[in-house]
């Protein structure tokens, strides 16, 4: 039975809700959002713009959902309860597409999977996943606290015994030593979340076919505390 909210009753498999539309002039579909229905909580993966599908999903995944896409401009609904897609990581069973007529050059379509089993988030490409996004913000969180850190003790090591000396190089340590003053709470965070991500264990990387634009190495790849770091 379809619910109020636009999934059928299950309890026990996930499902997935996906929005999409057509541009009829150039005939490239669009991702707009993507819901998660799990069997404890949902969660929604709204793109902050439109995203085209090659960009949106894995290649396997768009091979899999062109088929189920409306080939005419015309209202339509297609359910189709037999139908099984495997894809790495996660199989779909059921689908359900309704279909708008073209209104203003666009038209929306709604793709819903009656059932979702393995990781849901797999049909998604990486840089979309919650996973990515999570390690995505503490690599930024690293760099961050790197450049607060260096950049002002290089400038200080860049002046020499006698530069010091003068009063210009005093003024120049003093204030690169108030920029680290006032970064102090700033930095401390960042050693503290940093310090608690690498106590974690890690698998370690499997060596990757693709090449280095396809899959960058994470920042923090082989990273470690050289010594147990006290957090207060």
């Amino acid at each position: 039975m379809v619910t109020g909210n636009g999934f059928e009753d299950g309890e026990n498999f996930s499902q997935i809700a996906i929005s999409l539309f057509r541009d009829t002039q150039t005939g490239e579909w669009f991702a707009e959002r993507v819901e998660f229905n799990l069997p404890g909580s949902r969660t929604r993966t709204s793109f902050n713009v439109p995203q085209p599908l090659k960009q949106a999903f894995t290649p396997g995944f768009v091979a899999e959902l062109m088929p189920f896409l409306p080939t005419s401009h015309e209202r339509g609904l297609l359910a189709d309860g037999e139908v099984n897609i495997a894809i790495s990581h996660l199989s779909l069973v059921g689908v359900r597409v309704a279909t708008q007529a073209v209104f203003n050059g666009i038209q929306k379509v709604w793709v819903r999977f009656q059932r979702a089993f393995g990781a849901v988030q797999a049909m998604l490409q990486p840089q979309h996943r919650t996973e990515r996004a999570a390690e995505t913000a503490l690599h930024y969180v690293a760099a961050s606290a790197l450049l607060d850190l260096v950049l002002p003790c290089l400038d200080m090591l860049r002046l020499d015994g006698a530069a010091t000396d003068s009063k210009e190089g005093a003024e120049r340590v003093a204030a690169r030593l108030a920029t680290l003053q006032g970064k102090k709470h700033d930095l401390e965070f960042y050693t503290g979340l940093l310090t608690r991500y690498l106590a974690q264990p890690h698998e370690e990387p499997q060596a990757s076919k693709r090449g280095i634009a396809d899959d960058a190495p994470s920042a923090l790849q082989g990273f470690r505390l050289p010594r147990p770091l006290i957090v207060r």
